[in-house]
C-alpha cells in the first residue's frame, strides 16, 4: 500500500477516536465537563499519531506542506466532522 493512503488513513482513524473522545469530555462522560480540555487532547492525539506515522514512513513524507495534507488535513476534518455529529446526536 501507499505510504500516503497509509498515512491519511491512520489520521483519518484517530480523528475518529479523538472526536469519541472529546465528545465524552464535552458531555461529561468522565464526570466532568470541560471543551477546552476536549480540544487540547485532540491536538495531543494528532501530535502522537503524527510521530508514529513519521516512524512508519520514514523519509517518504518530508516537509510540512506533505504532512499537511496527507495528515493533518484529513485528522482535522474527520475530527471536526465527527465532534459535531457526535455532540448532537449522543
Amino acid at each position: 500500500m501507499d505510504t500516503t493512503i497509509k498515512v491519511t488513513t491512520i489520521h483519518i482513524i484517530a480523528g475518529l477516536f479523538a472526536a469519541l473522545l472529546s465528545t465524552g469530555l464535552t458531555l461529561g462522560w468522565f464526570g466532568f465537563k470541560n471543551e477546552i480540555l476536549a480540544f487540547f487532547v485532540a491536538l495531543i492525539i494528532l501530535y502522537f499519531i503524527g510521530q508514529l506515522c513519521q516512524k512508519i514512513a520514514g523519509e517518504e513524507i518530508s516537509g510540512f506542506s506533505q504532512w499537511l495534507w496527507d495528515g493533518i488535513s484529513p485528522f482535522y476534518f474527520t475530527w471536526v466532522i465527527a465532534y459535531t455529529l457526535f455532540i448532537m446526536y449522543l
